[in-house]
């Protein structure tokens, strides 16, 4: 009964110290953002970075599989998020204004407004749904989701944690094909929810502290630690093992 009993304990104290642990990234890498490493997306082949805070010096940057540097294309904007849809293979950012602009030509630096004061968080990164269908902003706990095609807004959920104010996760999710995700940037906690808005498990995270940052691409989630003006460090992690 002694040999059962320590046993257990054990267990438990072991199981404890497991899910204390922080999750490491898969993938890290760096970039030189010229003011914030605001979001990330992936559209098959690489990955796409955009900055934002500084409109003068705004950019979409591309990045191998293995987060190599290709090419920097300007595009003046002060951008929250950038988005690739996968139903018309085209890229979207959105703006601190509460724009959402389609890339025409990120060559050339063209693009055209899709959307004006669409969401309430003029802040907020937006995320796509899996297939591109609908398009889900955060404010302070709320998830509103709207039709990309019309703008209507579908439905909202209520009651998701995040962190204390915008630079700490309160304007920014990330949708994957089973869950909608937030987070805390002070304690880097991610926070996964089904897509009724239901609690399913949280991860803390390494490394990564940007609270905008917050991005799904090629299976992982992904968090920047961006210092204003200096180099960026992108971590994206496989929070489910697969």
């Amino acid at each position: 009964m002694k040999n059962i009993v320590l046993i257990s304990v054990l267990f438990c104290f072991f199981n404890v110290i497991l899910n204390a642990q922080d999750l490491t990234p898969t993938l890290s890498f760096s970039e030189k953002p010229g003011s914030y490493s605001m979001h990330l997306c992936f559209d098959g082949n690489l990955y796409y970075s955009v900055n934002g805070g500084v409109p003068a010096v705004g950019k979409i940057s591309s990045f191998t599989l293995q987060g190599n540097f290709i090419k920097s294309y300007p595009i003046l904007l002060d951008m929250r998020s950038i988005m690739y849809n996968k139903k018309d293979k085209s890229f979207y950012v959105t703006t601190t204004n509460r724009k959402i602009f389609r890339i025409i030509d990120m060559i050339a630096g063209t693009y055209e407004l899709v959307f004006s004061n669409l969401y309430e968080n003029k802040q907020a990164s937006l995320s796509f749904g899996h297939k591109g269908k609908n398009l889900y902003a955060f404010d302070q706990g709320t998830v509103s989701i709207y039709n990309f095609k019309t703008g209507a807004l579908i439905r909202t959920l209520a009651g998701l944690k995040c962190g204390d104010g915008n630079r700490k996760g309160a304007g920014t999710v990330a949708v994957d094909k089973e869950f909608i995700y937030t987070w805390d940037a002070a304690t880097s906690e991610v926070y996964s929810y089904d897509m009724e808005g239901k609690f399913v498990k949280s991860f803390v995270l390494s490394d990564g502290d940007f609270g905008y940052s917050l991005s799904y691409a090629n299976g992982m989630i992904f968090v920047s630690h961006s210092p204003q003006g200096k180099t960026g460090h992108w971590y994206g992690y496989n929070l489910w093992g697969r």
